[in-house]
C-alpha cells in the first residue's frame, strides 16, 4: 500500500525536530562561510602558483586522501556511537569510544607515515612530473600525511560536540579559525614560499583546532576523561568493524571526487587538473548546500533509533528528502545554465573547460544527492553494510568508466564516466536501503517529480535567455557579473518556487513550519 507523509504523521518526537532544525541552521552558517572563503582564496591562489602549481597542489590533496585511507575509516564510527551511548547516559562507554579510537587511529598514523616515504618517488615517477619541482613536491606530500594521520586521530575530539548534537559549536570554530587559515594562505604565498607554505599553514591550523577541539570535548562533556587505559578490546572491535564498513563507502567517494585528477595528470597533463579542480568546486560547493539539511541526521537517527522509534525514522526520512530534493533541484539546474558566466566572474576568461565541468557532473553529483537522507538514516541505524555495498559498486564502476572513456575521449570521457557512475550507484543505494524498510520506492519519486520539473521549466527559460542575449558579455566585468548572476538567481527562486506552488508541492506541515521559521512567508501560506 503506498503510504505518503500526512498531515498528522510528519513530526518527528518535537526535541528530535528541534534539534534537527537547530543543528542545520548552524551547519548553513558554517558550511556557507566555509565555501566563500574557498571561492575567495582559489583564484587567488591560481594567480599566485599559476597553473601548473596550482594543479600539483590539487593532485596531492588527492593522493594524500587515498594514502589517508588506509586508516579503515574509524573516525567515521565516532558520532553514531557517541550520540547512542549520550542517549543512553552510559558515559563510560562513550570514554571507551574516545580513547579507544585516539589510540587506534594514533598506532594506524605509525603505518602511514612510513608508508609515504616509501611511496613518494615511486608516484613522482608515476606522473611523470617536472624533476625540478620534486624537492618541493616531497616534503609537501610527506608533510601531508603526517597531518592528515594526526589529524584522524584528534579527530575524535571533534566529534564529541557532533555526537551530542552540538553543532553550533563545531561552527562557530570552524569560521573563527578560517580567518587565520586565509590569512596565513595570503601570507606564505606573498612571501614566496609557495606549496611549501600552503602546507606549513594547513599543520598551524591542525595544531590550533586540537588545543580547541580538546578544550570544548571536556567542557560540554564534564565526564570525559582522557585516558590511555580507557581502551577497551571490545569497543576496539566495534569501532573497526563500523569502520571498516563504511571506508569501502568512503573508497566510492575518494574515487568519484578525486580519482579524475590522476587520470588527467597521467593521460593529460597535470596542467588540465587545474580546470577540471576548478570547475568541480564550484559544483561541488553546490552538493555541500543542499547537504547541509541532512548533516544533523546521522546523531539524531542514531536517537530515535536508539529510542526503538521506528515510525519516527520513517518519518524523517521522507520529510528530510523531500526538502533535500526541493533545495538540490534549483541549485544544480541554474549552475548548468549559468556555468560560462560562473567561471567567467569568478577565475576570468580562459577557463572555458572549468565551465564544462561544472554542466557534466551537474548532474552526476545531483542524483547522487538522492540517496543522502537514506544514508545518514542507515548509519544512525547501525547499518554501514548499505554504504558498503554502494561503495564496492562505486568504486568500479567509477574507476572502470573514467579510465576507458579517458582513453577513447579524452578529458570529457573522465567526466562522463564520473557522473553515470554517480548516478547508477545512487540508484543502486536506494534500491538496498528501500528493500531493507520495505517502503515503495514510488514514495520517493512522488517527492522528487515536482521540483524535475519545476527546475528543469525555469532552466531552459533561463538558458535561451542567455544565450540569445549574449549575457556572457556582461560577466567580463566582475562587478557588473556578480550583480547580474544575483538577479537572475533570485528570479529563478522566485518562478522556481510559484510553480511548486502551483503543483500544490508543499503541504500543512511544510507551510505551517515555514510560518514559525519564517514569519515574512505567512504572506505566502494565507490559512
Amino acid at each position: 500500500m503506498t503510504t505518503y507523509l500526512n498531515p498528522s504523521d510528519t513530526q518527528p518526537a518535537p526535541k528530535i525536530s528541534e534539534k534537527i532544525i537547530k543543528n542545520t541552521i548552524y551547519n548553513t552558517i558554517g558550511k556557507f562561510w566555509g565555501i566563500l572563503v574557498v571561492l575567495f582564496l582559489t583564484p587567488y591562489m591560481v594567480s599566485r602558483l599559476g597553473v601548473e602549481r596550482y594543479g600539483i597542489w590539487a593532485l596531492l590533496t588527492s593522493l594524500v586522501g587515498y594514502i589517508g585511507f588506509l586508516d579503515l575509516g574509524v573516525g567515521g564510527s565516532y558520532v553514531r556511537y557517541i550520540a547512542e551511548y549520550y542517549t543512553q547516559k552510559d558515559y563510560s562507554k562513550v570514554n571507551f569510544v574516545i580513547n579507544t579510537g585516539f589510540l587506534l587511529c594514533l598506532g594506524l598514523a605509525f603505518i602511514l607515515i612510513p608508508t609515504a616515504l616509501f611511496l613518494t618517488e615511486p608516484l613522482l615517477i608515476f606522473f611523470k612530473l617536472d624533476p625540478s619541482t620534486y624537492p618541493e613536491i616531497t616534503f609537501v606530500f610527506f608533510w601531508g600525511v603526517v597531518i592528515f594521520s594526526l589529524s584522524n586521530a584528534t579527530f575524535v575530539f571533534g566529534s564529541v560536540q557532533t555526537g551530542l548534537q552540538r553543532m553550533e559549536l563545531t561552527n562557530i570554530v570552524a569560521m573563527v579559525l578560517t580567518i587565520p587559515y586565509a590569512l596565513g594562505i595570503i601570507l606564505f604565498l606573498e612571501f614566496g614560499y609557495g606549496l611549501k607554505g600552503l602546507m606549513i599553514n594547513t599543520g598551524i591550523m591542525w595544531g590550533i583546532q586540537t588545543v580547541i577541539d580538546f578544550s570544548i570535548a571536556k567542557k560540554i562533556l564534564p565526564q570525559f576523561s582522557f585516558n590511555p587505559f580507557f581502551f577497551e578490546r571490545k569497543m576496539f572491535s566495534e569501532l573497526l568493524r563500523f569502520g571498516i564498513k563504511l571506508q569501502i563507502s568512503r573508497l566510492s567517494q575518494l574515487v568519484s571526487f578525486q580519482v579524475d585528477k590522476l587520470l588527467i595528470t597521467y593521460f593529460l597533463s597535470v596542467g588540465m587538473v587545474t580546470f577540471y579542480d576548478l570547475g568541480s568546486k564550484i559544483t561541488g560547493a553546490i552538493r555541500r548546500l543542499p547537504l547541509l539539511l541532512v548533516s544533523a541526521l546521522v546523531p539524531a537517527s542514531a536517537e530515535i533509533f536508539a529510542r526503538g522509534d521506528k515510525e519516527g525514522l520513517r518519518r524523517l526520512y521522507y520529510r528530510g528528502s523531500k526538502y533535500l530534493f526541493a533545495v538540490s533541484a534549483p541549485l544544480f539546474f541554474f549552475i548548468v545554465a549559468s556555468s560560462e558566466m560562473l567561471v567567467n566572474v569568478w577565475v576570468g576568461p580562459g577557463y572555458d573547460l572549468a565551465s564544462s565541468v561544472i554542466r557534466i557532473l551537474s548532474f552526476g553529483y545531483f542524483f547522487n544527492l538522492i540517496m543522502r537522507v537514506a544514508s545518514s538514516i542507515a548509519l544512525g541505524m547501525g547499518k554501514p553494510e548499505f554504504e558498503m555495498k554502494y561503495g564496492i559498486l562505486m568504486s568500479v564502476l567509477n574507476f572502470s568508466l573514467s579510465l576507458i572513456l579517458i582513453i577513447k575521449f579524452g578529458f570529457y570521457g573522465v567526466l562522463v564516466g564520473t557522473g553515470f557512475s554517480l548516478t547508477l550507484g545512487s540508484l543502486y543505494f536506494l534500491h538496498l536501503f528501500h528493500g531493507y524498510t520495505k517502503e515503495p520506492v514510488r514514495n520517493l519519486w512522488h517527492w522528487i517529480k515536482k521540483p524535475l520539473a519545476g527546475a528543469f521549466l525555469v532552466t531552459a527559460i533561463l538558458y535561451l535567455f542567455n544565450r540569445l542575449s549574449e549575457a556572457i558579455v556582461l560577466t567580463n566585468n566582475k562587478f557588473a557579473g556578480v550583480l547580474f548572476i544575483g538577479l537572475e538567481f533570485v528570479v529563478f527562486l522566485v518562478l522556481y518556487f510559484l510553480i511548486l506552488m502551483r503543483l500544490n508541492f508543499w503541504d500543512e506541515f511544510d507551510k505551517d513550519l515555514l510560518r514559525e521559521k519564517f514569519p515574512a512567508s505567512k504572506y505566502l501560506f494565507r490559512k
